[in-house]
């Protein structure tokens, strides 16, 4: 099984978890990793030190969890835009957008990537390994969907999908360049001139 389903069908959360993991987010949004500490987690989430650490004993699984479902919500509202378009060609572009789109405007990714880059650069550049396989593995498993449809010729798909995660993985990290893609319109056009003919060749 593709860890984006294993993400996406973790166990339900409890309320207190879905407490913990919503405060936990809420401050790593608003102070950053360094400086939220546990007890202000606690805090937000309205219950005792005890009970934050009987279900997360270190600060370390706190973040992990959190980071997971942020993924595991992410994969989700990708799915929901590329689920909407009506032809293989268009899943390509909208899911181009939808991924570009959601990476640009992730609140926390931002926050971190502003104010502790030192944090988080080595995870998805020097050692961003595991990032690029977890987007190679997603956009493979939906190139391999149309392909098993019969809506686009059989090849192998993950020389593909490692080819659009790396450029994806680029555009957010360093934007600035001379492909347009600030906007939604250019993106779908630099989707549909350079991106949909992989598709076919």
């Amino acid at each position: 099984m593709f860890l984006a389903e294993v993400l996406v069908s973790a166990e339900p959360e409890d309320d207190s978890t879905r407490r913990i993991l919503d405060a936990a987010l809420e401050a790593y949004e608003e102070f950053g990793l360094r400086r939220t500490t546990m007890d202000d987690v606690a805090r937000k989430a309205g219950i005792g030190r005890a009970t934050l650490y009987r279900r997360f004993p270190q600060k370390d699984d706190l973040v992990e969890a959190v980071g997971l479902r942020e993924v595991r919500r992410f994969i989700a509202a990708a799915d929901v835009e590329i689920s909407k378009a009506a032809n293989a060609e268009e899943r390509m572009v909208e899911g181009f957008v939808a991924v570009v789109r959601g990476l640009r405007e992730h609140r926390l990714l931002n926050r971190l990537l502003s104010s502790e880059p030192e944090a988080v650069l080595p995870g998805l550049t020097l050692h961003g390994g595991p990032v690029i396989a977890l987007a190679r593995g997603y956009l493979k498993d939906k190139i391999e969907e149309d392909q098993r449809a019969g809506h686009i010729r059989d090849f192998d798909a993950e020389p593909l999908a490692e080819m659009l995660a790396r450029l994806i993985h680029s555009m957010v990290l360093t934007p600035e360049g001379v492909i347009p893609t600030r906007e939604e319109r250019q993106m779908r056009a630099f989707a549909r001139t350079y991106l949909v003919p992989w598709l076919k060749v």
